[in-house]
């Protein structure tokens, strides 16, 4: 595994537990501000954005 592609992995899984923890906040199931749509959408997005970052790591240009 290249560097590169460690460095990704190391990014897309800050994004998945960052946005897991944001929505799952947002939705009202952590501790914290209580419920909110916005901090749901957001957590859902940064979450999205981690799986695509890890299937395009692994996937690959070209593939």
């Amino acid at each position: 595994m290249t560097v590169g592609k460690a460095l990704g992995l190391l990014v897309a899984a800050v994004l998945l537990i960052a946005g897991g923890a944001l929505a799952l906040t947002g939705m009202g199931y952590l501790g914290g501000g209580g419920t909110s749509t916005a901090w749901s959408v957001i957590g859902a997005a940064l979450a999205g954005f981690g799986v695509a970052l890890v299937i395009s790591i692994f996937k690959g240009p070209g593939r």
